[in-house]
């Protein structure tokens, strides 16, 4: 777990690599394995956001991470969606944590805003 008042984010990240043995998102696809490179579906998935957060109201363009709508886990079930376009998003590092239940300060708010947005964004439709 990150703790801002002791480490910066990149101490954090490069502690959690070093523990891992895990680079994240920069990762080769395996020779082999005939699997999308998370590289390119990321770059994909960058130019449809614009490159910049896409939670509802959020224009941040700093610490983009790419999420999965549905989880994959750890060569679970849902495995096979792990590399489809639609499953993926963009958000900002503060977002990403909300989504993924990481953060509690402030969650509810962005939560509520990120409702409305869908709400509003389905009514025009």
């Amino acid at each position: 777990m990150w703790d801002a008042e002791n480490e910066t984010w990149a101490e954090y990240k490069k502690r959690r690599s070093r523990e891992s043995g895990v680079s994240g998102m920069g990762q080769k696809e395996r020779e082999g394995t005939g699997k999308i490179n998370k590289s390119a579906l990321r770059e994909e998935a960058l130019k449809r956001s614009g490159y910049q957060c896409e939670w509802h109201g959020c224009t941040d363009r700093t610490w983009l991470e790419m999420a999965h709508i549905t989880a994959i886990g750890m060569g679970g079930k849902n495995r096979n969606i792990s590399n489809e376009m639609w499953n993926v998003a963009i958000l900002c590092k503060r977002h990403h944590d909300i989504f993924d239940g990481r953060q509690q300060a402030g969650s509810q708010k962005e939560l509520q805003m990120l409702l409305r947005g869908y709400l509003k964004r389905d009514a025009e439709i």
